[in-house]
């Protein structure tokens, strides 16, 4: 009999650490942000917006555009947050939109979508229910995390 109290006992515990101890999940969650950020490239290649916080470098994205910083430092990078938490990212001269997904004191790209072989001339991000608008020089494009729809 006193085994079995042990036994129920021990058993009982487990079952409230283990309730007690599980990760909160919420779900259904808009991370949308409606306005695209515009952020000033300084010397050192950062880029911050005030409001929100954000900051990173565009040092590795200029590289991967062929583009000199030198000729950036002053330059807007246009950014803006879909509704599943995907950044998207880009700059006139750029040839592409990178996708690029946060985490832990980093921003690491999931995609890179080919816009245009000549760069774009003056990009615009629009947030709109099912994707992310991008703007340029008279052509609309809709991007999701995948690509172009």
């Amino acid at each position: 009999m006193k085994a079995l109290l042990n036994t129920l006992s021990i058993l009982i515990v487990g079952v409230l650490l283990t309730a007690c101890g599980g990760k909160m999940t919420l779900t259904n969650v808009n991370f949308a942000t409606p306005f695209e950020k515009v952020m000033q490239i300084n010397e050192n290649g950062q880029v911050l917006d005030q409001r929100s916080g954000l900051s990173f470098n565009v040092a590795t994205l200029l590289t991967n555009e062929n583009l000199q910083l030198s000729e950036y430092v002053g330059r807007e990078v246009r950014v803006i947050r879909n509704q599943q938490g995907f950044y998207f990212v880009t700059a006139s001269g750029f040839k592409n939109v990178y996708v690029m997904e946060s985490g832990e004191s980093t921003l690491k790209a999931v995609n890179t979508i080919k816009i245009s072989d000549a760069g774009l001339q003056n990009p615009a991000f629009n947030q709109r229910t099912q994707y992310v608008q991008l703007i340029d020089s008279g052509r609309s494009f809709s991007l999701t995390r995948n690509g172009i729809q």
